[in-house]
């Protein structure tokens, strides 16, 4: 039996942790958000221990005191400290990480506890990916579907406004796709609006631009011709994008690169 060192645990005193919010892919949350975790913990105790790296690794730290910085965990931290008073907490310390590194932990183990909205996922991957990227490429380092990184780039091109509905739930992904064929903000946030009024209403909205129809319907033929080409590839598990596409709400050359994607996979 192989002790692996990385995993194991200490008790640190959380005086000599340096919390940066701004180094959390969630970015600032208020106390009142993990006042909830805060009563789960006193009563169950801490589940998961928080991860910390040396701050001497940490290039260009420059805060006096602190011998970690953490990279995980940083609900649960604010929950045993602001509330709970803990003077020490279990932490994992994992060495040898570059920021980039460390940063991308953070954020696949936020996604891993399911911690995220999808606004914060995709505001996670622009801070992650400042320069842009290549679907394939983001997709690549954080071990997901190219169509879930496209999703999340997408949303960050909408208006704040818009970005907010999703967050809340009032919209979904497949709206984002719609919302993206918009060539002005205005015009996005308007049919947003329009989209968002008719689901509360409990129906589908048949427009999103004036004067034109929402689904992009397609005949027969192009349809047969789309199903020809999954079959050429030997593919079955497009299902729902297929229906999607024959909906209008997605491209030809949305479903095309799907198609391609999952043909590499």
């Amino acid at each position: 039996m192989k002790r692996l060192e990385r995993y194991d645990v200490f008790s640190l005193p959380v005086s000599q942790i340096y919390y940066d919010a701004d180094f959390n892919c969630r970015g600032q949350f208020t106390l009142q958000s993990v006042e909830e975790l805060a009563q789960s913990i006193d009563e169950l105790g801490l589940q998961f221990p928080v991860v910390v790296q040396p701050a001497e690794e940490v290039e260009g730290f420059a805060q006096e005191g602190f011998r970690w910085r953490l990279i995980a965990g940083h609900r649960r931290y604010r929950a045993v400290t602001a509330f709970l008073k803990w003077s020490e907490i279990p932490a994992t310390v994992w060495s040898g990480l570059t920021d980039r590194q460390a940063r991308l932990f953070n954020f696949t183990e936020n996604l891993e506890r399911a911690d995220l909205n999808v606004l914060e996922e995709a505001r996670a991957l622009g801070r992650l990916f400042p320069k842009g990227a290549s679907l394939r490429e983001a997709a690549r380092e954080l071990k997901r579907h190219t169509r879930w990184v496209q999703a999340r780039f997408r949303l960050l091109k909408l208006p704040e406004e818009v970005q907010i509905k999703v967050a809340a739930g009032t919209l979904s992904l497949v709206d984002v796709e719609v919302l993206s064929q918009f060539d002005s903000p205005e015009d996005q946030i308007k049919a947003a609006a329009e989209i968002a009024k008719a689901k509360r209403r409990g129906r589908h909205p048949s427009e999103t631009k004036p004067g034109r129809s929402f689904r992009y319907r397609k005949t027969k033929a192009q349809i047969n011709r789309m199903i020809a080409e999954l079959m050429e590839h030997g593919l079955d598990g497009l299902t729902t994008r297929a229906l999607a596409w024959a909906a209008g709400s997605i491209s030809d050359s949305e479903f095309e690169e799907d198609i391609r994607q999952q043909a590499c996979a």
